[in-house]
């Protein structure tokens, strides 16, 4: 089973470009991932998550962030580019 670090998921992806949201919920933080100020995708965390996101998080998460698992895993842990991961989008039909 994998586990990520909840505040370094936050942290690695806001670096890669992911923006707190405006909209506000008393148990999730939302993050947004914008390109050419066009909303692509978003994704969030819940305020609980002090410590580590399990396997169902992970996947829930990659899912939002439109990246299998691994691929994830490797955004929230920064091996991953910006650039990388704008590629993936691409790829995916996702960015003009």
């Amino acid at each position: 089973m994998s586990t990520i670090e909840s505040k370094n998921t936050y942290r690695n992806l806001k670096k890669k470009g992911f923006v707190d949201s405006t909209k506000k919920s008393s148990d999730h933080k939302y993050l947004e991932f914008y390109h050419n100020d066009k909303l692509i995708l978003y994704t969030k965390l819940s305020h609980s998550s002090k410590k580590d996101l399990e396997n169902f998080l992970i996947r829930q998460m990659s899912f939002q962030c439109k990246l299998d698992k691994n691929n994830f895993i490797e955004l929230a842990k920064c091996p991953m580019s910006r650039d990388d991961y704008l590629k993936i989008l691409k790829n995916k039909g996702l960015l003009n």
